[in-house]
């Protein structure tokens, strides 16, 4: 399978004529929807192309706590933002453009794409996105270990 991402026009078309699953940085379901949308509209000489999407996950008990997580996962950002580094994209990327102004944990759009609550709005949200057409979901989590303990033991059961 040819795994292609990329925000860029040629990138778009790169993915429609080549690719086999093109990769979608977080965002919310609306954006993704059109994302999805402009590439399944274009000429294609192979199998349907499928999606993948990027994602930061925080999933707790409550929202609430969840939200708690984001704010003190975001301070942590902050403190360590300093004016004079850079976040190591290129400013010319359509990536960059897109989400410069985005506040978010996570690379790649992070927790744009909104995973961030309880456990049932966490897999909900998982759901909506794989309706609208995302097959794969290449998911982030921080502290990587113990989250993906709670996200096996919480979320993925309202999958089977």
């Amino acid at each position: 399978a040819i795994y292609v991402g990329g925000e860029s026009e040629p990138a778009r078309q790169l993915a429609a004529r080549h690719g086999d699953v093109f990769f979608i940085n977080g965002r919310p379901l609306e954006q993704t929807v059109e994302l999805i949308e402009d590439l399944r509209a274009r000429p294609r000489e192979r199998d349907p192309l499928r999606f993948g999407l990027s994602a930061f996950v925080i999933a707790r008990a409550t929202d609430a706590q969840a939200h708690a997580e984001l704010e003190h996962l975001q301070a942590l950002i902050d403190a360590e933002r300093r004016p004079e580094s850079s976040s190591g994209t290129d400013p010319k990327t359509r990536m960059y453009q897109v989400l410069a102004d985005q506040s978010r944990v996570g690379s790649n759009g992070g927790t744009l794409a909104g995973l961030v609550g309880s456990y049932g709005h966490v897999a909900d949200r998982i759901h909506a996105f794989h309706e609208a057409g995302i097959d794969l979901f290449m998911l982030q989590f921080q502290p990587l270990e113990s989250e993906l303990d709670r996200f096996a033991d919480k979320v993925i059961p309202n999958f089977r």
